[in-house]
């Protein structure tokens, strides 16, 4: 639709960077592993997309009200001749299911422009037992295919995977573009700490230069699930539920 739109605060040189999409999913382990990223890295607003059909709210963090959808950049990080550098569109809801597409094909269109390397989306699915969390991908280019192997991601043979991750891997796979998708199972019924420090471990092997250290999201997640525990149990829905997000298999 034309009416979703990139809207750049700053100038910022992002090329050969990795673009880190974190939408909303099973236990919210994206949005929880791409806010560590914003915070652990200190990385700086300067965008945001929009659109008059998004959800229409304020997100505050450190007092300040942002819209729904954000874009987050850091500088490069060089060692040798070998450097990094981090780009990160978060958001704490999901588009409707009409705006999936537009908002990907505006995503892949706007890192194209802007020389972007490698597209990542984070995912959760649903977790089977108490079993700790595993971590897969998905990748849509040989070149992704390698360096899932080179980095010891069981890459899923079978499956689905629905919303922004699922559009951005056909989308991939049809522009060939260099697209992959990490994968962490994860609890639905409560925001699941743990399962996004999964994301990131595998996420920081990607990032040599860039340190990810998920050890004090995993010393909090005990102390973070059992108050949202507390708070569910405890409490009364005061507003409409949104239904499900849907379920999915994997092998």
């Amino acid at each position: 639709m034309d009416d979703i739109q990139i809207q750049e605060e700053k100038t910022v040189d992002l090329t050969d960077s990795m673009l880190v999409v974190a939408f909303p999913t099973v236990g919210l382990v994206s949005t929880i592993a791409g806010q560590y990223i914003i915070d652990s890295f200190k990385l700086e607003k300067i965008g945001v997309i929009s659109s008059r059909y998004f959800m229409p709210a304020a997100v505050i963090h450190n007092s300040v009200p942002s819209p729904p959808v954000r874009i987050y950049a850091g500088k490069k990080v060089c060692v040798g001749e070998t450097c990094h550098q981090l780009v990160v569109i978060i958001s704490e809801f999901m588009p409707p299911a009409e705006l999936i597409q537009p908002v990907v094909d505006t995503i892949l269109d706007w890192a194209k422009e802007k020389h972007c390397k490698i597209v990542l989306t984070l995912e959760g699915m649903h977790a089977a037992g108490e079993k700790a969390p595993r971590t897969f991908g998905v990748a849509t280019t040989d070149k992704m295919k390698a360096l899932l192997k080179q980095y010891s991601i069981d890459e899923i043979k079978e499956g689905m995977i629905a919303g922004d991750s699922g559009v951005l891997l056909y989308r991939g796979v049809q522009l060939q573009r260099d697209v992959i998708c990490l994968i962490a199972e994860a609890h639905a019924s409560y925001p699941d700490s743990r399962a996004a420090g999964k994301l990131l471990e595998a996420l920081d092997k990607f990032l040599p230069e860039m340190k990810i250290d998920p050890e004090p999201l995993y010393k909090q997640a005990s102390e973070i699930e059992q108050r949202i525990r507390a708070f569910i149990s405890s409490s009364k829905p005061t507003a409409p539920q949104a239904p499900p997000l849907p379920s999915a298999m994997y092998e």
